[in-house]
């Protein structure tokens, strides 16, 4: 390089901890060549054998991502607990999850009652013991429901990293899973872009090495969106850049950094 010339370096890699290949492209069917040449490092993530194999199948097409294979507490149907097992036994798996617990209430099944808190728990202590026993990450979905988490914190802080998924919590809620041991990380995705006030709270506040960042792809679109493509990710990262008042480029190398310690970590 000629002497004087400022040496131009390359934005890191964007993160996307969590974005599901298969239902986007019910909605965006020429992703797939975009998003091979993107870039982008993430995380698809996968609830179902088909789902699950389909998503395998495109690394064919020249796509390049980590893996998550779980129950979702939205279904937390057992029935392929045992192609999860597997899955994880042959090493086509990095993450477990997404496991959880969802009392939102809006249907009868993420109404919280004895039944489906029972149901929800069967589903959640056989991904934690899964992600215990083989070094996984696990990914965690959860809302209206923070208080069950807390109660798992013990075997919570054995894991090798806890990734909670759209981070909805406040603050304090954040910070004390951190005290409470466990390696949590906390992701934010559109939540942010559409003024989530508690997870803007959080974002502004956790430490560098904890945040993380995901679209949820097609899910949680940008306000005015009708699904969220993979394409928003660089202007969701740029939001939270400036909830915590750092430039987007330093953001995006922190992310960088904690996601590959997390993954380096697995295993």
């Amino acid at each position: 390089m000629p002497h004087g010339y400022p040496q131009v370096v390359p934005a890191a890699p964007l993160v996307d901890t969590h974005i599901h290949f298969r239902d986007l492209h019910e909605r965006d069917p020429d992703f797939p060549e975009r998003f091979a040449a993107s870039g982008i490092q993430a995380c698809a993530a996968s609830h179902a054998r088909e789902e699950f194999l389909w998503t395998e199948g495109l690394r064919s097409k020249g796509l390049e991502f980590s893996t998550s294979l779980g129950i979702h507490p939205q279904s937390p149907s057992m029935n392929h607990a045992n192609f999860i097992s597997e899955a994880v036994r042959q090493g086509r798996v990095d993450f477990i999850g997404e496991a959880g617990f969802d009392f939102f209430g809006d249907c009868p099944e993420r109404v919280r009652s004895p039944e489906n808190e029972a149901i929800q728990r069967e589903a959640f202590e056989f991904q934690l013991e899964l992600a215990l026993a083989n070094g996984l990450p696990l990914l965690i979905h959860v809302r209206k429901a923070l208080d069950l988490i807390f109660a798992y914190s013990r075997r919570l802080a054995r894991l090798q990293a806890a990734v909670f998924h759209s981070w909805p919590g406040t603050p304090d809620e954040a910070e004390a899973l951190i005290r409470q041991g466990i390696p949590a990380y906390f992701s934010f995705g559109s939540i942010v872009m559409n003024g989530h006030k508690r997870a803007m709270a959080s974002l502004a506040v956790l430490p560098a090495d904890r945040i993380l960042s995901e679209t949820d792809a097609p899910w949680q679109p940008p306000r005015g969106s009708h699904f969220c493509r993979f394409e928003d990710l660089g202007r969701i990262v740029d939001s939270l850049a400036a909830v915590r008042d750092v430039g987007p480029e330093k953001l995006r190398e922190d992310i960088l950094a904690t996601w590959v310690s997390i993954q380096g970590g697995a295993g």
